[in-house]
């Protein structure tokens, strides 16, 4: 009797178990999980083609296939000299697109545009200042009394970089130069604000020239390089939310494939370039290089890459609050989620 009565007892634990797993998929089944549904996105970078980290984790997410593994189409578009993806991004047109931190806080803190940073690459930001080693000047410090070049505005930043020294705009002759580094060989000024990534090989390798580059962040002062951005009212419907996390999981994975083999990215990427004229391979990997090398960073080596804190945006808003480039204090709570990021590096 005791053996039919354990016998029994195992047929029906396995009975139930059999049960239980029975219920499990069907309830699976019924909960509505579309992790096999095909969800199409449009992506916008900020700028024309090329080599920029935040558009090379594009390229090489679609080239690679890691989108197709995700089940997410992309649209891969580029603003170019534009700049419509700000306002196109606002209309919906656009899911997805690339601005530079400082840019993004002042719009949204200016103009109460509900951007929303999902993923940041520049740990340090993307501007310098180029002088040519003949000049003379050795640090910031000497740029007192010289002819220095702006683009447009005059940083937040570049103020806080001339504090740092003790100056002020006012202690040199600040003139407004366009985008041709050539006003600096051709020494119409003496100070060159250059994008990090790409005019310091146009200077020194295509115009030959020995330069020095400057950095506010080597004088201490908060920078941030470029961010994925997203609306507020995008990440309100939950089938944007999961095509989100679909493409931060590619581009994640991209990025770290870039910094594993960047010749591979440039391949991927070379794809993606315009053919007239033949893209020089040799400065996009120069882009790349230096992209890499500022989106890394200790921060990042302990929680993963695109990784962001508060804390750093909150820096970089304090200075752009004291030197007037906000006209008013950013709500970094509703400016930052982190929250697909964190997910991706689980």
């Amino acid at each position: 009797m005791l053996q039919t009565s354990v016998s029994v007892h195992k047929r029906l634990l396995i009975a139930i178990s059999l049960f239980a797993a029975l219920a499990a998929s069907l309830s699976i089944a019924c909960s509505g999980d579309d992790s096999d549904e095909v969800l199409t996105m449009t992506y916008m970078a900020g700028f024309v083609a090329q080599a920029n980290l935040p558009f090379v984790a594009v390229y090489v997410a679609e080239d690679q296939g890691f989108f197709a593994d995700e089940n997410l189409e992309v649209d891969i578009q580029h603003a170019g000299f534009t700049g419509a993806h700000k306002n196109l991004l606002l209309a919906g047109e656009i899911d997805i697109t690339t601005l530079p931190a400082s840019e993004m806080l002042q719009i949204r803190a200016n103009t109460g545009a509900p951007y929303v940073a999902v993923m940041l690459f520049g740990q340090r930001g993307d501007f310098g200042y180029a002088v040519l080693n003949s000049s003379g000047i050795e640090s910031p410090a000497d740029f007192a009394g010289r002819d220095v070049g702006f683009k447009g505005i005059v940083q937040a930043e570049f103020h806080a970089m001339l504090a740092a020294h003790g100056l002020t705009i006012d202690d040199m002759n600040m003139i407004d130069v366009g985008f041709n580094p050539v006003v600096l060989v051709e020494q119409q000024v003496e100070v060159y604000p250059v994008f990090l990534s790409n005019e310091p090989d146009t200077l020194t390798r295509k115009l030959n020239q020995e330069i020095t580059v400057f950095e506010a962040a080597d004088d201490g002062v908060p920078t941030l390089g470029v961010v994925y951005l997203v609306s507020e009212e995008f990440l309100e419907d939950e089938t944007n939310r999961e095509k989100l996390e679909r493409f931060l999981r590619a581009t994640v994975r991209a990025f770290e494939f870039a910094v594993d083999d960047p010749a591979a990215a440039i391949e991927s990427t070379e794809k993606f370039l315009a053919e007239d004229p033949p893209p020089d391979l040799v400065h996009e990997r120069f882009i790349l290089d230096t992209e890499i090398e500022n989106a890394l960073s200790d921060l990042t080596r302990a929680n993963g890459v695109g990784w962001f804190t508060q804390q750093q945006f909150r820096a970089l808003t304090d200075v752009l609050l004291e030197y007037g480039a906000l006209e008013n204090d950013v709500d970094l709570e509703a400016a930052l989620d982190r929250s697909f990021l964190e997910g991706v590096h689980k």
